[in-house]
């Protein structure tokens, strides 16, 4: 797989020691609302490309454009920011924060400092999108090259606490544990497939630079809870194209890692992609149109500013990347795209979310409530109802639904929710004894 131009030249130049922040000196390509990029006129689109959705345009996917819409930050993360950001410091290798409270720990980048990377990682790792708690259903198809599903999972269930920065329920900003944990999020328990209906994962993101997640799987087939090694965290996860630092953009923990702020650029990205509970493919996956049964199609995109961030792990003995690329919306803080690289340098998987960002994401929202949830949203949310984790390699794609495209809205088990104190969201609840529980 060749990497675009403009990022050929990114590697380059931060290879010397210098820093792209725009294409001064060339022509720049450019789009506006209302365009439509095929692979007939990427041209037009070049420099707002990033490697791997040059390949998903080459390969059929089109890209509707819609202006750019500032998105704000909640008004209580805003005000946190504010008040406790000054306090924050960052160790000297960048791999810890101390004094860190609530809010964004550095909204103040400077391209030129030694430690912008994990600066802005550490952003990312307590981005406004995800405060105190957050959850919703989803749904993932594996599709191959022919454009087949080979299989399909289910679950009513991912949901993450937030233990540090919290701002809307009581504890906050810190439920204490011992030792003390930044979060814990749960994906399962399945539905589907059959053979590992009501499997599970718990993680445990812990605040010391040293100490490793604690991820245990349950799989009732077996009646035990198996622990993950950190060294498996980069293997595909139940069989799919993710692995488990992947979810979300980047989901490793930042003090295992070495940051580097590559370049701040333009790209187009799915911000405002619309879609909420509908199926968005390009094709049917009936195994007769290739990738573009696993292409969303229909969907909008934008130009965003980003921050491009070249993540190398530093802590694994074995792992399966030798580096993940990240570009993170500088409105949001949070990764749009994450591109992984193999050991011989080499494009290997995408992860994209495709948001829509909005207060309410369709009128009459939540079609079915959780029991105790408000849902009375003053601040736009992450919603983020679709994404996909892809190996390009192989043309193997993973997409997924949250909600289900294919259930009525009547019929979803637990659909986005942000912030809300109800029953599912107590330490309690997040405990390796409930994710058994959960799963009979």
């Amino acid at each position: 797989m060749q990497l675009s131009r403009w990022f050929k030249t990114t590697c380059a130049v931060v290879a010397t020691g210098g820093l792209v922040l725009g294409t001064a000196g060339r022509s720049v390509a450019d789009v506006k609302a209302g365009d439509t990029i095929t692979k007939e006129n990427m041209a037009s689109a070049e420099e707002l490309l990033t490697p791997a959705m040059k390949w998903y345009v080459t390969n059929g996917m089109p890209m509707k454009i819609i202006d750019y819409k500032k998105i704000e930050w909640p008004k209580a993360f805003k005000e946190a920011t504010e008040k406790y950001s000054g306090q924050v410091k960052i160790s000297a290798d960048g791999r810890d924060i101390f004094n860190y409270v609530a809010g964004a720990p550095f909204p103040q980048i400077d391209a030129n400092d030694p430690l912008v990377g994990f600066k802005i990682m550490w952003n990312q790792e307590q981005k406004p999108a995800y405060t105190d708690n957050v959850g919703t259903e989803w749904i993932v198809e594996l599709i191959n090259s022919k454009g087949e599903m080979e299989r399909r999972y289910s679950s009513g269930f991912w949901r993450r606490m937030m233990w540090t920065g919290r701002l809307y329920s009581d504890p906050k900003p810190v439920v204490p544990h011992n030792p003390a944990m930044r979060y814990t999020e749960q994906f399962g328990p399945l539905f589907e497939p059959n053979d590992l209906k009501g499997a599970g994962v718990l993680s445990n993101r812990y605040m010391a630079a040293d100490m490793p997640d604690d991820s245990y799987m349950y799989l009732p087939e077996l009646r035990r809870v198996r622990r993950i090694s950190v060294s498996n965290r980069s293997d595909a996860f139940w069989g799919t194209d993710y692995d488990l630092d992947a979810l979300w953009g980047f989901n490793s923990k930042v003090g295992f890692w070495t940051f580097r702020l590559l370049a701040e650029k333009e790209i187009l990205a799915p911000m405002h992609a619309g879609g909420y509970g509908k199926r968005i493919a390009c094709e049917p996956s009936d195994g007769t149109k290739g990738p573009r049964a696993f292409m969303p199609c229909g969907i909008n995109w934008e130009k965003r500013k980003v921050w491009i961030v070249e993540g190398l792990p530093t802590a694994f003995s074995q792992y399966a990347f030798s580096k993940r690329i990240m570009y993170i919306d500088k409105d949001t803080l949070g990764v749009i795209f994450m591109e992984a690289y193999d050991q011989g340098g080499e494009l290997w998987r995408v992860f994209f979310n495709m948001f829509d960002y909005s207060k309410k994401p369709y009128e009459g929202y939540p079609a079915r409530g959780i029991e105790g949830a408000k849902y009375n949203y003053e601040d736009e949310w992450a919603f983020d109802p679709h994404g996909m984790t892809a190996d390009l390699q192989t043309s193997h794609g993973s997409p997924w639904d949250a909600p289900s495209g294919y259930a009525k809205p009547t019929d979803w088990v637990n659909e986005w929710y942000f912030n809300e104190s109800t029953p599912i969201n107590t330490a309690e609840a997040f405990s390796i004894n409930n994710l058994i529980q959960s799963a009979r």
